[in-house]
């Protein structure tokens, strides 16, 4: 017995005024769209029966609570078990807010529109098994690049800028799938640069991934395109200014749509070109649950020095006010690592903001294709390498007041990180 894929997809745009734009710190509502948000689904059915789940969104990332949520319907309406079931959300910042563990001034929750959302997502799992339909499923790789790494370092600290000598992976993944009903051809890419390249646009749009979709989808016949973000937190989207011969990021929709056709054309080249390989159809899953280690908390009197005299146009007072309304006394976080083995091809599903450090030490445990997808399930915040975290910035240090966190994660969390991959590794290998 070969492979079975199904296929199922809605548009998950809310209402105008229906929920709060989430990203960039900044007071947000939407007053129209570029083009619609989506979720995507594709179950995959091995040869001995056993299934997976892939379900996409564009949207910034989910708390734990939703998607064990919605881990918890899946399973028991079509019996697909949580270790079974990955959420990649592709990190618009043009989209709703869905993650409760944001501050409050990143983009207040409409549980209302949380409510319709998890009803499409869990339904389209039921659409894809319906549609399941013989299958060929196979892995290929290129290599892009739209962006540059956001990191200079410099004598005053780490600085928001775009760096030519920065670490930017341009491992893109494409797994790709061709059914004998329509869609006939399905195909997962994942690329690791951050969908910020709009801007603070006040219009829903699933940036540049949306495009990149878009594009290939209008050059191979019958297909539909996914997107998983890849572990480039610390990546973002630039343009050379012809004024200055230098790069600068890019901050509208129209270069947005640029940066995504150019990796939907080197994807296509890739599909018509490049080289797949046929994966066997068996499927091994698990997760691997543990914790990353924060530093030590500023004192509660400083937080309340904070709170009581802060800037309020900055979201950082705000983490101070909401940090004395709910104190959050935790000295690390939650964190999972999903893995799952496709035939010889291994994808880690990991949670939060992976920056590029991280994911290239992933892929690194894993002799064979290998793919590591950020933003995945829940997003707790940046995942950041010891390297950065020692430098300092924004990924390094200060993200963790945007994600409401007491404190920013401290050096060992990177050995702790890589200690979880293994010990996913050694889960399939079990399995």
């Amino acid at each position: 017995m070969g492979w079975k894929t199904g296929y199922a997809e809605a548009d998950i745009t809310p209402a105008i005024g229906e929920a709060m734009m989430s990203g960039f710190g900044r007071e947000r509502y939407a007053a129209g769209m570029v083009s619609p948000l989506r979720a995507q689904a594709v179950v995959l059915e091995d040869g001995m029966g056993d299934r997976v789940a892939i379900v996409t969104s564009d949207v910034l990332g989910y708390s734990r609570v939703l998607v064990d949520a919605f881990r918890h319907s899946i399973e028991l309406k079509y019996g697909i078990a949580p270790p079974s079931v990955a959420f990649p959300c592709s990190h618009t910042h043009c989209g709703p807010a869905v993650n409760f563990g944001l501050n409050f001034a990143v983009g207040g929750l409409s549980v209302w529109y949380l409510a319709r959302l998890e009803t499409q997502l869990v339904d389209l799992v039921g659409e894809a098994v319906k549609s399941l339909s013989p299958s060929e499923v196979e892995f290929g790789e290129t290599s892009a690049q739209i962006g540059m790494n956001r990191r200079r370092v410099t004598a005053d600290g780490v600085r928001s800028g775009p760096n030519p000598d920065g670490v930017y992976d341009r491992h893109t993944p494409i797994l790709r799938i061709t059914r004998r009903r329509s869609p006939l051809r399905v195909v997962l890419v994942n690329h690791a640069c951050h969908p910020t390249s709009t801007g603070t646009y006040h219009k829903w749009s699933p940036d540049w991934p949306g495009a990149m979709r878009r594009y290939i989808e209008s050059r191979v016949d019958d297909s539909r395109v996914l997107f998983a973000k890849g572990c480039g937190a610390d990546a973002n989207v630039v343009y050379r200014d012809r004024a200055t011969g230098e790069y600068a990021f890019s901050r509208d929709p129209a270069r947005s749509r640029r940066a995504g056709v150019r990796l939907g054309r080197q994807v296509v080249k890739s599909l018509e070109q490049g080289t797949f390989v046929s994966l066997t159809p068996k499927l091994r899953t698990t997760i691997a649950s543990g914790t990353l280690s924060l530093k030590r908390a500023r004192s509660r009197s400083a937080t309340r020095d904070l709170a009581l005299s802060g800037d309020t146009a900055s979201h950082l007072t705000w983490w101070a006010r909401q940090s004395v309304a709910y104190p959050d006394r935790r000295t690390s976080v939650e964190y999972d690592v999903q893995a799952w083995r496709l035939g010889e091809f291994t994808q880690f599903w990991l949670e939060g903001e992976v920056c590029a450090d991280l994911g290239l030490a992933a892929r690194a445990l894993v002799d064979g294709p290998v793919a590591t997808a950020g933003y995945t399930n829940a997003c707790p915040g940046y995942i950041s390498s010891a390297r950065l975290i020692r430098e300092g910035g924004y990924e390094g240090d200060t993200s963790h007041m945007a994600y409401f966190l007491p404190a920013p994660f401290a050096e060992k969390s990177e050995k702790e990180f890589l200690m979880l991959c293994r010990k996913a590794l050694a889960g399939l290998r079990r399995s």
